[in-house]
């Protein structure tokens, strides 16, 4: 296909990706910006021309791809918008219950008499991120801030060593790469900065992080996490409670995480997180989730319930030591985009506000000087090294490093002593891997773990990965390239089917791999990708121990739908 004529527009700010990250950056800045001029005008100085400020959002509405667990820590709110309640915030139900359980052997359950110190929640907002990034985009609007839903992220613009903007993605090209009649070339994006906000590995991100050598001192690691809505009882609902669990000894084995966040209206948020460093190829972030489900006290919790949604993301957990540069010439990193979850405490959206907040800082220096060089927004770097978000991951920043070592270090040694020296435990700083380097060839297993676990789902407790994206709300158009690009598929059909019995099919958590029969060459299979289930979730972009998968963005406006996940 020749080179298509592209639109172009301009842009002061150009934000990409409207989670909780962007859209408090977006809002922050004009409101520092009016404070600004506020003071200016009262000292008789000169003010600062309101900037252009865009968002754009490749979901069709804003919260659709918004997926967390929303045991939200409401310091970072707080201080964006002081009177947020008064302002009619979404919160769900605030947290006056906070445990800590352990599940056992023989279907026991026991809560911790001690809420470890990561786990106390007491005063957390239990919200739904969906509703909060819409409500977030209406305070955007109000200051003025466009917001464009549907436009996809595609490529990064730079001009020499200096980041001039984004292109959007073509839409329209059918499966056989060429234009069909709806066909609408992406438009170049030219901003003096740029905001990268597109949460876990987002494929710009990945662009700009690579082009410019940001990587983070450690690897990225990542977990997934499985979420799923349910409207239970009444008698099973307790507004107000948060569990955070995990299954033992199990969980020295195999780390692993569990949520229960009671919401309003009889909903319960279910949530279960596997690291994705996991040695043996057949692990399966879905299964580990149902499986959970028949614990006797999930099974009464659920029983008589009903399943209202579905869905996964990836969780980046590295902390501190993975963080990347955070800055260059021309743009920031914000959000998940920069690593800023704290896996410890298992929280990321306070985190991520604050991280677009001094982002927002950081723009009206260089409003100020007209500078949006490296020299200018490296101040972004300097206010995160001042702010509590620091001092939060400081505490964290050994977390992944002992839990790599082993979960039984982590808990029986590493955690106290980083408990008692502020962070940094036995040994600092603790050397993490990229989560794909973990897994064995099935060879390098024990024979008893080389088999795929058979496991019948019951459908009304535990349902099938094809059943359950039905609940997700995903939509793709069929006829069009798989935003899923994998590099060499023969590959997939001999050395990866040899090596490791094709993992994409165990850990995608929407069935979206597949090795199907080639009727080229009987008793062979190959590759079929089924991209119209995609929920979004990044998991094969990080677990492919080939890393030939590569996550792009597809059209703008397709995927999940995540309304009040």
């Amino acid at each position: 296909m020749s080179h298509p004529e592209r639109e172009s527009m301009e842009v002061d700010v150009l934000f990409v990706g409207a989670g909780p990250a962007t859209l408090a950056s977006a809002y922050h800045l004009m409101k520092e910006v009016e404070r600004h001029n506020e003071q200016a005008e009262a000292n008789g100085q000169p003010q600062l021309e309101p900037p252009t400020v865009l968002v754009i959002e490749k979901a069709a509405g804003l919260g659709d791809h918004q997926l967390s667990g929303a045991c939200m820590n409401p310091r970072a709110i707080r201080e964006l918008i002081p009177d947020f309640e008064a302002q009619g915030f979404p919160t769900e139900v605030v947290c006056d219950d906070a445990q800590f359980m352990a599940f056992l052997p023989g279907g026991l359950a026991v809560k911790s008499p001690v809420v470890p110190p990561n786990f106390q929640k007491n005063g957390y907002h239990v919200i739904s991120l969906s509703d909060v990034v819409k409500w977030l985009g209406e305070k955007c609007e109000a200051v003025g801030v466009e917001i464009y839903p549907g436009f996809a992220g595609d490529e990064i613009l730079t001009e020499g060593d200096r980041v001039i903007g984004v292109r959007t993605g073509d839409m329209g090209i059918g499966a056989d790469g060429k234009p069909k009649a709806n066909y609408q070339p992406g438009m170049d994006i030219i901003a003096k900065v740029t905001v990268l906000g597109e949460g876990v590995r987002g494929s710009v991100t990945k662009q700009l992080i690579s082009r410019f050598g940001l990587e983070g001192p450690n690897p990225a690691t990542y977990e997934t996490g499985i979420k799923e809505i349910w409207r239970v009882k009444p008698e099973n609902h307790k507004p107000g409670r948060v569990i955070h669990g995990s299954e033992f000894p199990r969980f020295f084995s195999e780390s692993h995480g569990v949520w229960l966040y009671d919401m309003g209206d009889n909903l319960v948020s279910y949530g279960f997180v596997t690291n994705l460093a996991s040695e043996n190829p057949n692990y399966d972030p879905h299964l580990n989730s149902q499986k959970f489900k028949t614990h006797p006290f999930m099974r009464k919790l659920l029983e008589g319930g009903e399943l209202i949604r579905y869905g996964a993301k990836a969780l980046p957990t590295g902390g501190l030591y993975s963080q990347p540069k955070l800055y260059c010439n021309g743009a920031m990193l914000v959000g998940d985009s920069a690593n800023f979850c704290n896996a410890y405490r298992l929280a990321g959206v306070h985190m991520a506000i604050k991280s677009g907040m001094m982002a927002a800082e950081t723009i009206v220096d260089g409003m100020l000087a007209d500078d949006y060089s490296a020299k200018t927004l490296g101040a972004y770097t300097e206010r995160y090294k001042a702010s509590w978000a620091y001092e939060e991951h400081l505490e964290a920043r050994n977390f992944t490093g002992s839990m790599e070592i082993s979960p039984l270090f982590f808990m029986g040694i590493n955690m106290p002593a980083m408990m008692l020296t502020g962070g940094r435990g036995v040994k600092d700083p603790l050397p993490t891997h990229a989560s794909h380097k973990a897994m064995k060839k099935l060879w390098d297993l024990p024979p008893e773990q080389r088999e795929k676990e058979e496991f019948v789902f019951d459908n009304v407790l535990t349902f099938s990965k094809e059943h359950l994206v039905g609940y997700s709300g995903t939509a793709h158009e069929a006829d069009q390239i798989p935003h899923l690009h994998v590099a060499d598929t023969d590959l997939c059909a001999t050395t990866c089917a040899r090596e490791y019995g094709n993992p994409c099919e165990n850990f995608c958590p929407a069935a979206v791999y597949e090795m199907v029969p080639d009727t080229a060459n009987p008793g062979q299979k190959k590759l079929f990708i089924h991209h119209e289930n995609c929920v979004h979730c990044k998991t094969c972009d990080i677990a492919d121990p080939y890393q030939i998968i590569t996550w792009t963005t597809p059209q703008g406006g397709e995927g999940p739908d995540y309304t009040k996940m």
